[in-house]
């Protein structure tokens, strides 16, 4: 009777963890291959972007006004003191 549950025991024990490794390569060898597909577009895509030799790109952005409202206080006019 001992031996039998002991038997059970380490069944139940191996079988479990053969199940969840099979469980755990399965969902991590997807994510692993969408990460692959995510690196392998990220490089064509700077391939393609390369500039050829001499090429200048100039990125502007336009800074934007500073506009302030009624609320936002009073214009003080300066008087210097002697």
């Amino acid at each position: 009777m001992f031996f039998k549950v002991l038997i059970i025991i380490f069944g139940i024990y191996f079988l479990g963890k053969w199940i969840l490794r099979s469980i755990f390569s399965y969902f991590v060898g997807g994510a692993s291959k969408n990460i692959n597909a995510q690196m392998r577009q990220q490089e064509e895509m700077l391939r393609k972007k390369k500039k050829k030799e001499g090429e200048v790109t100039v990125h502007y952005q336009p800074k934007a006004d500073k506009t302030f409202g009624k609320e936002e206080g009073d214009y003080v006019d300066f008087e210097e003191v002697k």
